[in-house]
């Protein structure tokens, strides 16, 4: 019968010891993981904010310039001319007969509308014409939280009625 030898350890090495034979973390440990989580949060979560907030102001802007195309193009098409209504109050946008219409959402708001006629009560119309041409207008577009960083301006030029998104810078 034999019998299981354990091996031996090299000349100077010994044993790894054990706090007070226990095995794992320290309270300090673990409070020190805990606030590095929380620093990393507290710095990632603004950036993802901002990152869905410049997301809906652009989204709003290319809603809003699609709907002018769109109203340009049912003017020359059918000959007779289409309006699109601003709804600054209503946060929102419709166009002739309500045929296109958009309520936008809490994170983009329609800051202002240069050009274009005022209806009174927030509304402005703009008008697009059968030859091509528009009332022409600009429509600003800012972030609800912030209006300075996420700005874009949406131009509608009176008479090619043609449509450019740019930053706004002020």
């Amino acid at each position: 019968m034999s019998r299981a030898v354990a091996p031996r350890r090299p000349a100077g090495v010994s044993r790894p010891s054990r706090a007070h034979g226990r095995d794992g973390f320290t309270l300090m440990e673990i409070v020190m993981v805990l606030i590095i989580i929380a620093v990393g949060t507290a710095i990632v979560i603004p950036m993802v904010e901002g990152g869905f907030d410049s997301r809906e102001v652009r989204r709003a802007a290319r809603q809003i310039a699609s709907t002018m195309h769109y109203c340009r193009g049912e003017a020359v098409s059918r000959g007779k001319p289409q309006e699109m209504v601003v709804d600054l109050l209503k946060n929102s946008i419709h166009t002739t007969d309500d045929e296109r219409w958009a309520i936008l959402t809490d994170r983009a708001v329609i800051e202002k509308v240069r050009g274009g006629n005022e209806l009174g009560q927030g509304l402005v119309q703009i008008l697009f014409f059968p030859n091509g041409s528009t009332s022409g207008a600009e429509v600003v577009l800012a972030s609800r939280r912030d209006h300075f960083r996420n700005r874009l301006k949406i131009t509608l030029d009176p008479l090619l009625g043609s449509v450019r998104v740019a930053d706004d810078v002020g």
